[in-house]
């Protein structure tokens, strides 16, 4: 039914899709674990599994929908996000949200059918009782409420300074270890084919004297692009710009981080061009730092600044500027009083070096026919002439009289340095410094070193910085996050109101969620991953699976609490029934995630955080939640028995004696 969802909404099976896909399996999984485990524990007692099914299936059915419902409103925000990650995450979103629909319906229906008639009776057998450890710390934690709730909340401050000050990183995405990555080629102003040609097979031969490379691939003329191996080298570029694809063996130990980083000081070896790794690909972070002016006064003074200053940040590397350096380019300046003397007009002058240069354009040269096609001739200067000076200013120039005078007698002819491009950001000259992030730094900690240089504190009059590229996209990944998580929390607080009805009831379950955060940050800190994409969904599915365990507990106490029971005996009966099916639910769950984790099939560096971060919070939550969860139920109950008798003066009373109906024809008692 989903594959049918995803072909109404036009979704393909990307790398997104099959992530969300994969982890509804494991949501999948739980709920038939749940209906199962509850539906076997009254087999076990004797009772035939049809019997079992219907009351099974029966008792533990608000808990399944409750879960569902918690994890569709923790999913589908995150389909909204906006921005660049927002496209990562839209149908990721809508898809595990379809999909944990689908499995409600899945568990709800089918696994209590085939539990009926698969299930083989059993004689009763006793119940077992909680182990002695999970027993006496459980006691211990609702007798001491308060000190149990200390150390939970220490727990969660720790993790919190350990995110902020203990060197976990922020990215984008996380590096990649794919079979190939680029090197691009920059030749200084002016440089030939030829130029770039000798600086291609240096390179080419640089990269197959390394182990791990199997073949090189290299165009001259062009440069690349985000794309995979088999020559996606393409792109406007001059003839000073080349690039050079390396494709790996499969069987390297190396990964292509650690390829790139043995591989710059002999790259800085190879004179008469500037050559870089291309930083689009998996395996190198680009931090990007625009300029912007309206006038581009001072602009390029301050960019030469800040690559100056961007050199001795540590973890950076290579700090360049995005578009090419400067170049020669040949100048006309008129000298007016004389072209007015001799009658010689600036369009004329301007014909004589355009075609003597660049040739004229198509429609004013002569054609050659060859069968269907038309060959414009173009005629120009030869390449040595157009760079010699004396030959310019020697060209002939029509006069108003009808003669010839020379370019150089009616014009200023010299080379100087100009720009190879000119690029506007807001509709403002801008010029960008990029460089490569080098060791264990994350883009998000490059970017505040870079944001703390001398230069960024204080620019030139008139110009500013403006965000673009990763930095823009990492900024509204974090926003459009806590958006998402902040309405993700809101409606799942709003189920649970309407499924338990109660107002303080969801506050219990909600105090399971940083229980595990705290296992994901000191897993991410631990294995030194950084918080990205992955992770954050990671964070997600650790959001509904948190609540999941909080909710089967929940559920199970205001039943029999309903049914009489007190308090403390309710929470300890549904520890007592609802451990096992929660241990069972995390444990499955992380033996899911563990070949991910380790990073056991090809491009798994992707998913690697993610896995990370689920198998470090479900230990957690799993662990605390059983303790901690009971605590603030009894702390929270007990508040709200004091406080609701209190403010039910303010409530209409819902007891009385309903009203008789009134005859036809009687009068109405407001007219008595």
């Amino acid at each position: 039914p989903t594959f049918a969802f995803m072909k109404l909404m036009n979704f393909s099976l990307n790398m997104v899709t099959l992530l969300g896909l994969t982890l509804v399996i494991g949501i999948l999984v739980d709920d038939a674990i749940v209906e199962i485990e509850n539906i076997e524990k009254r087999v076990h007692v004797g009772i035939r599994p049809y019997l079992a099914a219907l009351w099974g299936a029966d008792q533990i059915g608000l808990a399944v929908v409750a879960t569902t419902c918690a994890i569709v409103a923790v999913f589908l925000p995150v389909a909204f996000m906006p921005g660049i990650p927002g496209q990562f995450f839209r149908e990721f979103g809508i898809t595990v949200a379809v999909a944990v629909l689908f499995s409600l319906v899945v568990a709800r229906l089918l696994t209590p059918l085939m539990a009926a008639y698969f299930l083989v009776p059993k004689q009763a057998k006793p119940r077992a009782p909680l182990p002695k450890v999970y027993s006496d710390a459980l006691r211990w934690a609702l007798d001491h409420p308060w000190a149990s709730m200390a150390s939970g909340m220490a727990l969660i401050v720790m993790s919190g300074l350990l995110a902020a000050f203990g060197g976990l990183k922020v990215d984008l995405q996380p590096e990649g270890n794919p079979g190939y990555f680029y090197v691009n080629i920059l030749s200084p102003p002016g440089a030939t084919l030829n130029d770039t040609r000798k600086v291609v097979e240096q390179l080419s031969a640089l990269l197959r004297r390394q182990p791990e490379v199997a073949s090189t691939y290299a165009q001259v003329g062009l440069q690349s692009t985000n794309g995979g191996p088999g020559g996606q080298l393409t792109g406007s570029a001059g003839p000073g710009q080349g690039a050079v694809a390396a494709l790996l063996k499969p069987d390297r130990e190396a990964s292509v981080v650690q390829i790139r980083a043995r591989l710059r000081e002999s790259l800085r070896e190879i004179p008469d061009a500037r050559l870089s790794f291309d930083a689009s690909n998996f395996g190198s972070a680009t931090v990007s730092v625009v300029l912007t002016s309206e006038t581009g006064e001072g602009l390029e003074a301050a960019a030469v600044e800040l690559q100056r200053e961007m050199r001795d940040v540590p973890g950076l590397a290579d700090p360049r500027p995005a578009v090419p350096p400067n170049g020669s380019e040949l100048v006309v300046r008129p000298r007016t009083d004389e072209a007015a003397r001799l009658g010689v007009s600036a369009s004329a002058i301007a014909s004589v070096a355009r075609i003597a240069t660049v040739g004229d354009i198509d429609a004013n040269v002569a054609k050659m026919d060859d069968g269907e096609r038309r060959i414009p001739i173009r005629v120009r200067l030869p390449a040595a002439d157009r760079e010699n000076l004396s030959v310019i200013r020697d060209l002939r120039v029509p006069t108003a009289a009808g003669e010839f005078t020379t370019l150089g007698s009616v014009a200023d002819v010299y080379f100087r340095e100009g720009a190879a491009q000119i690029s506007r950001f807001g509709r403002k000259r801008d010029l960008t410094i990029i460089a490569d992030t080098v060791g264990d730094i994350g883009i998000g900690d490059a970017q505040s070193k870079v944001q703390k240089l001398p230069i960024m504190t204080h620019l030139p009059p008139g110009v500013s910085t403006a965000a673009q590229g990763q930095e823009k996209a990492q900024t509204q990944l974090f926003s459009g996050f806590i958006i998402a998580m902040g309405s993700a929390l809101f409606l799942v607080y709003a189920v649970m109101v309407l499924l338990f009805r109660s107002f303080f009831k969801p506050f219990i379950i909600l105090s399971a969620l940083p229980t595990a955060i705290i296992g994901a940050v000191v897993a991410l800190w631990a294995t030194d991953l950084s918080v990205s994409i992955p992770s954050l969904i990671g964070f997600l599915m650790l959001m509904g699976l948190a609540s999941k365990n909080s909710i089967l507990l929940v559920e199970y106490a205001i039943e029999r609490e309903r049914e009489g029971m007190s308090q403390r005996n309710a929470l300890l009966e549904a520890c007592r029934e609802r451990a096992r099916p929660i241990v069972m639910t995390s444990l499955a769950m992380m033996a899911g995630m563990a070949p991910t984790a380790f990073t056991l099939g090809k491009g798994s560096e992707f998913r690697q955080p993610m896995a990370v971060a689920v198998i470090g919070g479900l230990i957690t939550s799993t662990l605390i939640s059983l303790v901690l969860v009971p605590v603030v139920y009894e702390v929270l109950d007990s508040f709200e028995a004091w406080l609701v008798p209190r403010l039910g003066r303010f409530i209409t009373p819902r007891e009385g004696t309903p009203p008789k109906p009134v005859k036809r024809g009687a009068r109405p008692l407001a007219a008595e």
